[in-house]
């Protein structure tokens, strides 16, 4: 008897190989997507984050001081009748006074928070002498990277306004509101579409002086903020920090988190409207609605985050707001004082 005995096969054939090939390339497309969700989901979280601990500090400060924290410089002599110039009397920003009660104190105490010293001549591009030494890292206070200041989400170089870190001034993306705010005389006057001051409750331009009856929100760039009190609307309704791009804004925000003109926001310019910033594709593009130097627009919350941008209202809580959401609703989330009814809808928008 003839016993057959048959060949073992020792691989794959090119076809079958092909198809498995195939298959792993249809599986990675479809689990890469899923994949950049997760990782967008979590730096979203981590944002929301920041603005929660920000948030917090705001609300600390309220209850040590009696007011929320002021933006770093007294007004003029023709405004207050003090001695002290606009750029000699600043003293950082909303989120400088924040440091302590972010756990920041080493940073905050290499501040000189008292009005001795004077400062060089052009405000735009000197520091005072209140950055009086260097942080304990060697560098000086302004070009430290602070993580609660920055999101995740934001694909932005952390020293975007030149190439020595040293003395660069690190951004945040986290602006403070100024609300419904008048934004004219609009600077070169290269669009009016969106001129502010809705509700008539904030009739000083981009309010740089530091009366409260002049300012929609609940910070002003001059020296005046809110207390909880001056929050008529209640103040789970109305915005007290925002995200913003400071790419997108040339005269401000990227000027970084410590400077005492950068970081003022108003809800003038829809969300996420769309300015052509450093490094975006045609930069700086044409002079209008969209150039980064126009005031009108380019002062707005904006965010990486698809579709909208996150904020932080006074009492503390975090919102998703959709950029489609309603302009007169919006702006009635940016004034504290325009006593128009909310609703409810805006949260799910």
């Amino acid at each position: 008897m003839v016993v057959r005995t048959q060949k073992k096969r020792s691989a794959f054939t090119l076809v079958e190989l092909l198809v498995v090939i195939a298959i792993i390339g249809i599986l990675v497309a479809l689990l890469l997507p899923a994949v950049s969700a997760a990782r967008e989901a979590a730096r979203k979280m981590s944002c929301s984050n920041n603005l929660k601990q920000i948030g917090l500090a705001m609300r600390t400060y309220h209850n040590t001081y009696g007011h929320l924290p002021t933006n770093g410089y007294y007004q003029w002599t023709r405004q207050s009748n003090n001695p002290y110039t606009w750029h000699g009397s600043s003293r950082g920003s909303v989120l400088t006074k924040l440091l302590p009660f972010l756990e920041l104190d080493p940073l905050y105490n290499q501040l000189n928070q008292e009005m001795a010293g004077t400062r060089r001549s052009n405000p735009y591009n000197g520091w005072s002498l209140f950055e009086t030494t260097a942080a304990p890292s060697g560098k000086w206070v302004r070009s430290e990277v602070i993580p609660v200041f920055i999101c995740p989400s934001a694909n932005i170089d952390p020293f975007i306004d030149g190439t020595n870190h040293d003395i660069d001034r690190a951004i945040t993306t986290y602006g403070y509101s100024i609300g419904a705010q008048s934004m004219v005389p609009n600077h070169r006057n290269m669009c009016l579409s969106y001129p502010g001051n809705i509700f008539g409750t904030g009739p000083n331009a981009r309010a740089d002086e530091g009366r409260g009856y002049t300012t929609s929100g609940v910070f002003a760039n001059g020296q005046w903020s809110a207390r909880f009190r001056d929050v008529t609307d209640g103040e789970s309704q109305v915005i007290a920090f925002g995200e913003m791009l400071p790419n997108k804004n040339r005269d401000h925000s990227y000027r970084g988190w410590m400077y005492f003109n950068a970081l003022k926001t108003a809800t003038t310019s829809p969300i996420n409207y769309p300015i052509i910033g450093m490094g975006d594709p045609g930069f700086p593009g044409p002079h209008g609605c969209s150039f980064w130097n126009n005031w009108n627009t380019d002062c707005g919350f904006r965010s990486q985050h698809k579709g909208g941008a996150q904020f932080v209202l006074v009492d503390g809580s975090v919102q998703f707001l959709s950029e489609n959401i309603d302009y007169v609703t919006y702006n009635r989330l940016g004034c504290r004082r325009d006593g128009g009814p909310l609703g409810e809808e805006w949260k799910n928008n």
